[in-house]
């Protein structure tokens, strides 16, 4: 059974719980077709990854750990 989630004008956010999918509906105007897309939970938590890494870009925030380089620690000279 879809549920919606969201929805705006050019917007649409459905989920659909017992089978574990999402759908994004996208409306240009009123007479041109929807763009739908439908994704699993596994395809939507990579979205997910992916937006909230755009979102650090943005932000110019730093990450915690780096998995493919050794991070390593400045050292401080409080002694001048």
């Amino acid at each position: 059974m879809w549920k919606q989630m969201l929805l705006t004008e050019q917007l649409e956010i459905q989920m659909d719980e017992s089978n574990h999918l999402f759908e994004v509906r996208l409306r240009r105007t009123d007479q041109e077709d929807t763009a739908a897309v439908r994704l699993s939970h596994a395809e939507l938590i990579q979205i997910l990854h992916t937006l909230l890494e755009i979102n650090r870009s943005f932000r110019g925030d730093i990450s915690y750990f780096h998995s493919a380089q050794v991070m390593v620690k400045p050292q401080l000279d409080l002694l001048r």
